[in-house]
């Protein structure tokens, strides 16, 4: 049963990714505050609650819960702070945001290949959160978790690169706040090695994000998340609520089709 609920598929809990909460950004990474607004007022109207690292410490173990999304951020990008957590402050709502130490050190701006050209024509918004902004997220309903320390293709890594990335950004994580139980995989991107790798170093549970391949099995090290975006209204986020949502999402023809 805890796998069956850890796979996405469940009507019991959904896992859902998130990135940026701002009015304009990279198309796929943000959504609107108005927008998030709505989702979470939806969920108010559905009785689903949000759920933090207890409630996913229940599913793992096999333990029943109430209606539950899991509202996952990544990246850290500032506006979780500035406008994300005040709307889930207002809908007495809890998530998880997964950063990367080195540049939340400074508030610095996003850094990897993938993200400059983004960088470059949104500035202000492709910047990370700091510790004391962390600090009051976490007392304001967030679970901080790793997001690594530079953003890497994990699976194109091994040995001692693998491990620094995942064993220090959780240090870090752990000196600043006290505590690291989380890891989303930069990109979604995972293999065996890297969920053995983030074991040994003490994660208790670790994301996916299969948006160009189909994910049919999960555990606690690689619970597969579907991807919110401007395109979701009530209708659309609805579906992505649904079990069978998120089951044809997950797919392996969702993911050929989106290859294409």
């Amino acid at each position: 049963m805890a796998g069956r609920k850890l796979r996405n598929r469940s009507s019991a809990a959904a896992f859902l990714s998130y990135h940026s909460i701002a009015p304009e950004g990279p198309t796929y990474l943000t959504i609107s505050a108005d927008l998030f607004e709505r989702q979470l007022a939806l969920l108010r109207r559905r009785q689903v609650q949000s759920g933090d690292l207890g409630d996913l410490t229940a599913v793992a173990a096999g333990r029943p819960i109430g209606r539950t999304a899991f509202l996952t951020f990544d990246d850290g990008f500032l506006d979780n702070f500035e406008t994300a957590l005040p709307i889930l402050r207002q809908y007495e709502s809890s998530a998880f945001v997964f950063v990367l130490p080195p540049l939340v050190d400074d508030g610095a701006a996003f850094e990897w290949a993938e993200v400059e050209s983004d960088r470059r024509r949104y500035p202000a918004m492709m910047r990370s959160v700091t510790w004391p902004m962390l600090e009051q997220m976490k007392e304001g309903g967030f679970e901080v978790g790793s997001h690594t320390l530079s953003h890497p293709h994990l699976a194109r890594l091994g040995g001692e690169s693998l491990r620094e990335e995942l064993w220090e950004s959780r240090a870090a994580i752990k000196a600043h706040l006290g505590s690291c139980d989380t890891l989303a995989y930069p990109f979604g991107e995972w293999s065996a090695e890297v969920a053995a790798a983030a074991a040994d170093c003490g994660y208790r549970f670790a994301f996916t994000l299969p948006t160009v391949s189909g994910q049919r099995r999960a555990t606690p090290l690689s619970i597969p998340r579907v991807n919110i975006d401007y395109r979701d209204d009530e209708r659309r986020f609805a579906a992505k609520l649904s079990p069978l949502g998120r089951r044809l999402l997950l797919s392996a023809a969702a993911g050929a089709w989106r290859r294409r």
